[in-house]
């Protein structure tokens, strides 16, 4: 059998008796094509089968409307800012290039991004991605994060201490608390400083385990701190919801019940938490209006704003369900 032809504009162009640029622009979404014409060759190119040739249309374009997004695919919430940043970017007509530092580390997956020819990078958690990554970078920089990328960064942050304090309202009762810590990244610390902060006024006793943000990581702490310290009752609180996850696993393990024995939070709010099979009382960060104020300040700066950088923060909100 033989290959299928490719699709071309003057496939389209000819279908509808105008010319290739007309039809080229118009599938730019040029105002230089009328709507009425602009929609017959949208499509006419859908019913034909039209694909864009990328690397022909970066070739040719001189200002590609394209955002770099750098990111760890492995993390639950990072999945969901990239979800998100795709669907406000599209919204604006432009595209999204991602790149994942799990892939050969920070500084490859920035480097790939760029030679895509990315017109602003929003980056993931900076506080997890060393400087030197970075270097030589010659577009806007947006981060999500805790810190910023760099001091003419824009910023857009999680204020964790509004869905803290909501938690804390919701533990007032109990006499200990554990907190799965997740480790010694910024976003960790920023976690855990809010987390006590609320805390501390209500006289609760709270431990800090060192954990992580896998499953796995989860498990393990929570045997650990299980062993050591014999819980029976009392609230888990864990730094996100696979860590959460990871805990539930262990205090089924050693046949303690979620929440009649132990109450267990976890924060990010993910598919994982609001899947009905576990059900996980968690913080949510707002991921989407996150990602629409990257996606604005990206677009934005690619398109010559050069103002002071910007800090935007998001409140963080608790939601209830079935663990706690």
């Amino acid at each position: 059998m033989g290959a299928v032809a490719r699709v071309t504009l003057r496939d389209i162009a000819q279908a509808l008796g105008v010319s290739t640029s007309t039809v080229s622009l118009a599938l730019r979404g040029s105002d230089r094509i009328s709507a009425p014409v602009r929609e017959k060759v949208v499509q006419e190119a859908s019913a034909q089968g039209y694909r864009t040739d990328l690397a022909g249309a970066l070739l040719r374009t001189a200002r590609p409307r394209i955002i770099g997004l750098v990111c760890d695919i492995g993390q639950e919430l990072h999945v969901e800012y990239s979800r998100e940043v795709v669907s406000a970017a599209e919204e604006r007509g432009w595209s999204v290039m991602i790149e994942d530092t799990a892939l050969g580390g920070a500084a490859a997956a920035v480097s790939r991004v760029m030679q895509l020819r990315s017109r602003s990078l929003v980056i993931v958690d900076p506080g997890s991605i060393a400087p030197e990554a970075l270097k030589g970078i010659d577009v806007p920089l947006i981060s999500i994060g805790q810190i910023s990328a760099a001091p003419d960064a824009d910023l857009i942050m999680s204020n964790n201490l509004s869905g803290m304090r909501q938690l804390a309202e919701l533990l007032s009762g109990e006499e200990r608390v554990l907190c799965l810590d997740g480790g010694r990244s910024v976003s960790a610390e920023r976690r855990r400083e809010a987390f006590l902060r609320v805390m501390r006024p209500l006289g609760t006793r709270v431990r800090v385990v060192s954990s992580g943000s896998t499953m796995d990581a989860g498990w393990s702490s929570m045997h650990e701190a299980l062993a050591k310290e014999g819980l029976k009752s009392g609230a888990v609180v864990c730094y996100n919801d696979q860590c959460a996850l990871g805990a539930m696993a262990a205090l089924w393990q050693k046949h303690l019940l979620v929440p009649d024995d132990v109450r267990l939070v976890g924060f990010d709010n993910s598919r994982i938490a609001r899947s009905q099979a576990f059900e996980l009382t968690s913080i949510d960060k707002n991921p989407r209006e996150v990602a629409r104020l990257a996606v604005e300040r990206a677009v934005l700066r690619a398109e010559g704003d050069v103002s002071a950088p910007v800090f935007v923060e998001v409140d963080t909100r608790l939601v209830r369900r079935r663990t706690a």
